[in-house]
């Protein structure tokens, strides 16, 4: 993963990009947000971050100041900037220091996305020893083997929120994307409709605990969010042709060797 620093005096915006953007996914990781300059320079010393993603105007130092410090201090660094104000003075200093890119905000998910892939392919390619590192640890940036990042970001959503109550408005909120456009990219990159996507998931983890805990059925069927015991009876039959208990009963009597896996 590469590292990150984000600086900008607004708050929301702020969390927005450090908490909410799908920055695994593309390969970086934040290690810090401040809200000034001076602030960001003090961790930019100490993190040492590979990129650095500044508002331009901040109180105190600005981020030309901030990104014309850390290019004297450190020039391998990614300087990408921010900024409100859609003014091309702006744009042009920055460009003169040398920044791989220029968002206005609002920063628009696409555009935020499509900067930071460039980012990090010039960073594959000027780090290959810090690459091979993280894929012996595991950690190869899934960005370039899965595709979509807003995909991903919302299989993990799923993956953590799948036991209550899910809708598809709560993950395009949570992604900042309109609901009817989160739905066809969705089901484009998924293959399946966010709705037929969590049932199978859901379904999934009832076949596991079913085989491998003791748990009553009704129990299983609201751990994997179904408090509607006779709506999760009919589509776990659905999906795989008997019944929880029945299913249950074939695992246990041996039925996993004849092909029954959870």
């Amino acid at each position: 993963m590469y590292r990150i620093l984000i600086a900008d005096d607004e708050p929301y915006i702020r969390d927005r990009l450090a908490h909410h953007m799908p920055w695994r996914e593309i390969g970086f990781e934040v290690v810090g947000s401040t809200e000034n300059g001076e602030q960001a320079l003090e961790m930019f010393r100490s993190a040492k971050p590979h990129a650095l993603l500044t508002d331009i105007l901040m109180p105190g130092m600005s981020g030309l100041e901030l990104i014309q410090t850390i290019k004297e201090q450190e020039p391998r660094t990614k300087l990408l900037v921010m900024s409100a104000y859609d003014d091309f003075k702006y744009a042009q200093q920055a460009i003169r220091l040398g920044v791989k890119g220029y968002l206005l905000k609002p920063i628009i998910p696409e555009e935020f996305v499509e900067l930071l892939q460039t980012v990090a392919e010039e960073l594959h390619q000027e780090h290959p020893y810090s690459s091979q590192t993280d894929k012996a640890r595991g950690n190869e940036n899934p960005y370039r083997k899965t595709g979509n990042p807003y995909a991903l970001a919302a299989k993990r959503y799923i993956d953590e929120h799948y036991e209550d109550k899910l809708h598809l408005e709560d993950v395009a909120g949570f992604l900042y994307m309109n609901p009817n456009y989160f739905s066809s990219l969705f089901k484009r990159e998924m293959g399946l409709s966010f709705v037929d996507y969590v049932n199978e998931f859901r379904i999934r983890k009832a076949r596991t605990l079913l085989v491998e805990t003791d748990e009553k059925v009704y129990e299983v069927s609201i751990r994997v969010g179904y408090s509607n015991f006779s709506y999760f009876n009919k589509l776990f039959k659905r999906l795989n042709g008997v019944t929880p208990q029945a299913y249950r009963e074939l695992a246990w009597s041996g039925g996993k060797s004849a092909g029954l896996q959870p």
